[in-house]
């Protein structure tokens, strides 16, 4: 029974001054997400469509490869999440999250260690214990659950170690996961890694081995993707399991049944234990808001052009991997990099950090966008080695694009662009290379580079960030500017009903409304990527089907804010290039706001 009385609240605050990390809803590789390569018909199918709008010039074939690639690769990969979040919100009233799951470590057996045959390790992880709770719910003999990978939720098991009483915890690590299972339902992990001492008060609580204590993940699964409202929810879930088991059913028996906060309300519990001790937790709601995203510290240290580079490289639907020394800086790297994107997002497999037994993933043809531990780069090395028998024609080969957060781009490899020693910027040279054989105009991936060198010239913080997010949605508006004149929404619906000239007309007109050859370049086969398609298909969906179905996210506001760039450089783009149009953007957007900062 219950140890406590508890009464929640919802409660509107007068003011507002929250900060948001918005990052991109991600997918984890499985049949629904997994973009598949099309029939050889339809490569055919798209040669003959692809045009050179430069009058006078034969046809580029680097471009006509790339935008053939592009017409190749991409998938609507997000109706799925859209169905599943709508459903969610349809019964907020009842639940507030999918499930809250403990992971933990346990010495491995003959029985438990058989997923991990080919591993070495002393520890595997395993799902100890799933809220709602069901039948068998407690895996006391080192099963796990099959409704969740708990490598996910601990991807460096194979490195775990025991904690002595006298060992120092570093302290305890945040982190977001997404998944998605076999029916393409996405969902999103809030994590917390903790440790729980065996000396403590509660010490039947702590997960224990012959060595000490060995560290475990709190983890609150939600599909909605508003991470400062539940990463204060599992603090909270964490500090009651500290205490007891039975306390922190007890919590989540009660903040289960309450609905998502929203419009700037926040959920308030109010606990009244058995010894007359009172507490009150307040945890805010999350109200969408540009600029906090939390993205500058990763700017600052990959350097504003090793991030330009992969942002080109993301827009190109490249594979690219992000690698690091510890999950967590792992994590935010690749969720700050696929927030930069926005208004645009990421619709191919995202996976913040691969498990240690996961690694054969990195070998899928499709994009992807994954964060690596740096302690396994030794295994990719099949990987970045070359095979000089593949087809040189495959347009889904060398798209690999590998990048340390302290060394730069490992791949492609520095002696096919810059030799090292030639210059102290190597870096810098690598990266601009790199957007150039992607075909990311120099002169627009250097306006980029040093309008996020600026943003980050201020320091890390809130400030940074919005200032980081207005460059983007300024570049990205001085580079697709005419897309609402080029009727683009009555295209894809009439796509949808089988008529594909239209949408074939719009992107044309869009590319012929550049005076810039350089952004008529771009723009030619970035028409034709996912993430261009799925942008008009979200923006089609949310006029017609989600508008009063699914809360602002922060991919509206920057929506919104991108519409209203638009709108404002607009008038000017027939006297000025594209160089002059992002300048003229980047003055006028978010004027009033930079004020409040």
């Amino acid at each position: 029974m219950s140890e406590s009385n508890y009464s929640i609240l919802h409660q509107k605050p007068i003011m507002r001054n929250d900060s948001v990390t918005a990052k991109r809803p991600s997918v984890l590789l499985n049949g629904h997400s997994n973009e598949t390569i099309a029939e050889k018909q339809t490569s055919q199918q798209t040669h003959s469509c692809v045009d050179c709008l430069d009058e006078g010039n034969s046809i580029n074939p680097k471009l006509k490869r790339q935008v053939t690639r592009a017409k190749l690769v991409h998938r609507r990969t997000l109706a799925l999440y859209d169905k599943h979040l709508n459903a969610f919100y349809g019964c907020m009233e009842s639940h507030l999250f999918d499930r809250a799951l403990i992971i933990n470590l346990v010495e491995r057996n003959e029985v438990n260690g058989l997923p991990y045959e080919n591993i070495s390790c002393d520890y595997v992880p395993r799902v100890a214990y799933i809220y709602p709770e069901r039948s068998n719910q407690h895996l006391d003999k080192g099963h796990s659950s099959h409704t969740d990978c708990p490598d996910l939720f601990i991807p460096d098991f194979t490195r775990a170690k025991a904690f002595i009483e006298s060992d120092r915890w570093p302290g305890n690590e945040e982190f977001t996961l997404t998944l998605t299972d076999e029916s393409g339902k996405r969902t999103f992990a809030y994590c917390i890694r903790h440790l729980i001492r065996r000396h403590e008060a509660n010490g039947e609580q702590a997960t224990c081995s012959r060595d000490g204590d060995l560290p475990e993940v709190f983890a609150v699964i939600s599909p909605v993707h508003a991470p400062l409202f539940y990463f204060a929810l599992a603090r909270e879930c964490v500090c009651y399991l500290h205490n007891s088991l039975e306390r922190l059913k007890n919590l989540l028996n009660v903040v289960y049944r309450c609905t998502f906060p929203t419009d700037g309300s926040s959920l308030h519990v109010f606990e009244e234990a058995r010894d007359g001790a009172k507490r009150n937790i307040v945890i805010r709601g999350q109200d969408p808001i540009l600029g906090q995203s939390d993205c500058s510290a990763i700017v600052q240290r990959m350097g504003p052009e090793v991030t330009v580079a992969i942002i080109g490289a993301l827009l190109a639907e490249q594979r690219v991997i992000i690698v690091g020394g510890s999950v967590q800086c792992v994590c935010h790297a690749v969720q700050s990099v696929a927030c930069l994107l926005h208004p645009f997002s990421w619709p191919y497999t995202l996976i913040p950090v691969l498990p240690d037994s996961l690694l054969e993933i990195v070998n899928s043809p499709t994009p992807y966008l994954m964060g690596l531990l740096r302690t396994n780069m030794y295994k990719l090395k099949p990987l970045v080695v070359k095979d000089k028998n593949r087809r040189t024609d495959d347009l889904t080969q060398e798209d690999l694009v590998i990048v340390d957060l302290d060394g730069g781009i490992f791949v492609p490899q520095l002696t096919e662009m810059y030799a090292a020693n030639e210059n102290a910027d190597f870096k810098a040279k690598n990266a601009f290379a790199l957007c150039e054989k992607l075909l990311v105009p120099r002169k627009l991936a250097v306006s980029l580079a040093t309008k996020l060198k600026e943003a980050i010239a201020v320091g890390e913080g809130p400030r940074a960030d919005f200032l980081l997010q207005k460059a983007m949605l300024s570049w990205f508006a001085a580079l697709i500017w005419p897309y609402k004149s080029c009727g683009f929404y009555a295209a894809f619906i009439a796509e949808s009903n089988g008529d594909f000239e239209s949408i074939r007309t719009s992107k044309a007109q869009l590319v012929a409304s550049h005076s810039s050859k350089s952004a008529r370049r771009f723009t030619e086969w970035f028409v034709e990527t996912g993430i261009f398609r799925e942008w008009i298909r979200r923006k089609v969906t949310s006029v017609s089907e989600m508008n009063n179905t699914i809360p602002h996210n922060v991919e509206n506001v920057a929506n919104q804010k991108f519409d209203e760039c638009v709108i404002a450089v607009t008038p000017q783009v027939s006297q000025m290039g594209v160089t002059n149009i992002f300048a003229k953007a980047h003055n006028l957007i978010f004027r009033s706001h930079l004020l409040k900062l």
